[in-house]
C-alpha cells in the first residue's frame, strides 16, 4: 500500500506540473513589449554661394577693394571656425601675374554678416567661435572682403591681370 501512495502521490505531482505549464501557455490572450524610438540629427555644416571677386580699374593712389557675400550653415554645432588661405602649400594671400613678375600680397578681412566691419584674418589661421545662423542656405548671412594696398599695385598696370585663388574652410565646433 505505500508504493501505491507513492505511486499516486507522483503521478498527481507529474500531471500536476504538466497540467499547471499547459495552463499558462494556453491561457495566455495577450502579450507585450517596447520598443525605444530615437530622433537623431546628422551634424554638417556647408559653405555655399562664395562667388569669383573682380577688382577693375581701381582708382589710383587707392587701395583696391572687393568684396563677395556668402552662406555658411550648418546643424549640431553652437559655432564654427573659418579658414582662409591661398590654395596651394603657401597658404598666404597673393595674386600671381601672368608674366612671372613678383606677386602682389592682398588682405583679408570676415564679419559674420553682410553688413558691417569686417575682422582682418591671417592666412591659414581659423578665426573661431563663429556664431551659427541658419540651418540652410536659403539666404548669405557671411562676408569677405579684399583689401590690396594702393603702393603695392600702383606702377604694377602692366603686370596684369593678376590672379589667385582663396579657399574657405568652414568647421563645426
Amino acid at each position: 500500500m505505500k508504493i501505491l501512495k507513492q505511486k499516486l502521490f507522483t503521478s498527481i505531482i507529474v500531471a500536476g506540473l504538466t497540467l499547471g505549464s499547459t495552463n499558462i501557455a494556453l491561457s495566455q490572450a495577450m502579450d507585450s513589449d517596447t520598443s525605444i524610438i530615437t530622433l537623431t540629427f546628422s551634424n554638417f555644416i556647408i559653405i555655399d554661394n562664395v562667388d569669383a571677386v573682380t577688382i577693375a580699374d581701381p582708382t589710383p593712389g587707392s587701395d583696391a577693394m572687393g568684396s563677395d557675400i556668402f552662406c555658411v550653415a550648418a546643424s549640431g554645432f553652437g559655432s564654427f571656425s573659418i579658414t582662409f588661405a591661398n590654395v596651394g602649400s603657401d597658404p598666404t594671400f597673393l595674386l600671381q601675374s601672368n608674366n612671372g613678375t613678383p606677386a602682389i600680397p592682398y588682405n583679408v578681412g570676415y564679419a559674420n554678416s553682410t553688413g558691417g566691419p569686417a575682422q582682418p584674418v591671417m592666412a591659414g589661421v581659423p578665426l573661431g567661435g563663429q556664431g551659427i545662423q541658419a540651418s540652410n542656405c536659403l539666404n548669405d548671412n557671411a562676408r569677405f572682403d579684399i583689401d590690396i594696398a594702393a603702393t603695392v599695385w600702383n606702377g604694377r598696370e602692366p603686370d596684369a591681370p593678376f590672379t589667385g585663388t582663396l579657399m574657405i574652410t568652414v568647421q563645426g565646433e
